[in-house]
């Protein structure tokens, strides 16, 4: 098979993809996102439930994924899928929304909740601490990852792994302790029959629930710097996800050991509560320290995966053609990654972001069906291309993913039509900008062409 690692070095292996997984997914949501679910489902076990469930629709995903990541294995992700299964639009829109909203404005919150997180361990008190301090540290935090980055494909790897590697085991450590020392109850556990149905486990529970796994496809993104990706990219997107669910479920069981859901319901800061209540209030350092580890890991696994979109788009003419540089002595994306720095440090300072990324929510979702849909459209439209991996059980694995999700994606839109609606706008506004660009692509001579039945572009 050629090699369409497009400029880029392999150097990446399964482990290195699968922590790029772990690192991207196991972020700020696991520690705050229970309480709310205990509020809408008020028993322990369909808790638990509600978290295998998503555990297992991420599942159906990586199946899905790893069927076009071994089909297209570039660096691109879902920009590369939607191209081939849809057209060069599809793809655009995609990534002008991650360039503009989802990837800086996830970095920017990334970096501002690990400042919030480190002063109160310097000053006692969040309140205490300058307000600039806290923008200081996210662009502080921002452009020296972005710097390791564009340096070394290679140390920002073994990075990702010593913190992720780290946050994991801090995060089971705890869990572990938490069942041999901590005072919690097994009673906590008792049934409570008549307190939620199936359908509540696929409500507002599961939409919270989707969106701390969120982020479980991004190995995709590094497949032009990944050995072997036809086996190692759908591995990592199948080992990643049960590991993910593994850790998850084992966190909330520690959870409801440690608190009744009656105490839960409601509690944002779930782990703190967790652990005052296993062991002392000065565990809340312990928690903070692994809260820090686990932004760290996510927001050093958004800055080397989203880049490569670009720098996929760069090659494709759709975005300035200086994106789809590679370093030439570091074979890294080294202008997607400043470019990515540069709007994400914007983002710190303009503060105004977090309703941006709440309004691409339902993108985000449309997306990832548009995606899984995309394994459908190319086993009927190209059933000649090479498929080195295929979905197990399709198509009713990928039925079900979709069905699931587009279900999620409803009651997203019932719950918030406006923020849906804008999100769609959002995301629409880059129609006009992709004509522009490939009508000043006509004007420069770049053309389109189909090579094997794949897309590309070319300077005539």
């Amino acid at each position: 098979m050629p090699d369409d690692s497009n400029g880029l070095k392999r150097q990446l292996g399964l482990w290195d993809a699968v922590m790029i997984v772990v690192g991207n997914v196991i972020g700020v949501g696991i520690f705050t996102t229970t309480g709310f679910i205990a509020q809408e489902i008020g028993d322990a076990w369909h808790v638990l439930a509600v978290w295998v469930l998503g555990g297992g629709l991420t599942l159906l995903g990586a199946l899905s994924y790893g069927e076009l990541g071994s089909a297209f294995p570039r660096a691109g992700g879902d920009y590369v899928y939607l191209r081939e299964a849809y057209g060069p639009l599809a793809g655009f829109l995609v990534g002008w929304i991650g360039f503009f909203i989802i990837n800086p404005g996830s970095i920017a919150a990334l970096a501002l909740g690990l400042g919030a997180y480190l002063l109160p361990l310097v000053y006692g008190d969040l309140a205490a601490a300058p307000s600039w301090l806290v923008n200081l540290i996210g662009l502080a935090v921002i452009l020296a990852f972005s710097a390791l980055n564009y340096f070394s494909v290679r140390w920002t790897s073994r990075v990702q792994n010593f913190v992720g590697g780290l946050s994991l085991t801090t995060i089971l450590m705890l869990v572990a302790v938490g069942f041999v020392g901590g005072q919690g109850q097994w009673e906590h556990f008792s049934l409570n029959p008549g307190a939620a149905s199936l359908a509540d486990l696929f409500g507002p529970a599961m939409v919270s629930v989707f969106f701390t796994y969120s982020g479980w496809f991004v190995s995709a993104y590094v497949a032009s710097e990944m050995i072997a990706p036809q086996k190692n990219l759908p591995r990592s997107l199948i080992i990643s996800s049960l590991l993910i669910t593994l850790v998850y479920v084992a966190v909330n069981v520690i959870y409801i050991y440690a608190l009744p859901l009656s105490e839960m319901a409601g509690v944002v800061d779930i782990a703190r509560r967790t652990g005052e209540a296993l062991f002392s209030p000065g565990a809340a350092r312990i928690l903070a320290a692994a809260v820090m580890l686990a932004i760290l890991s996510s927001l050093n696994s958004v800055i080397l995966t989203a880049p490569r979109i670009y720098y996929a788009m760069g090659r494709d003419g759709l975005f300035p053609r200086r994106l789809a540089r590679s370093h030439p002595s570091r074979q890294t994306p080294h202008w997607a990654i400043a470019s990515q720095a540069l709007v994400s440090c914007a983002m710190v300072l303009a503060g105004n972001f977090y309703q941006l990324l709440s309004f691409t929510a339902f993108f985000m979702l449309l997306t990832s069906i548009a995606t899984a849909g995309g394994v459908i459209v190319l086993r009927v439209r190209r059933p000649e291309l090479p498929r080195p991996y295929k979905v197990w059980g399709y198509p009713f694995t990928t039925l079900l993913f979709l069905c699931a999700y587009i279900w999620i994606a409803a009651r997203v839109f019932m719950f918030n039509p406006r923020d849906a609606l804008i999100g769609l706008a959002i995301a629409i506004s880059g129609v006009p900008a992709y004509l522009l660009r490939r009508r000043r692509m006509k004007h420069l001579g770049i053309v389109e062409e189909r090579v094997a039945g794949n897309e590309s572009f070319r300077l005539g």
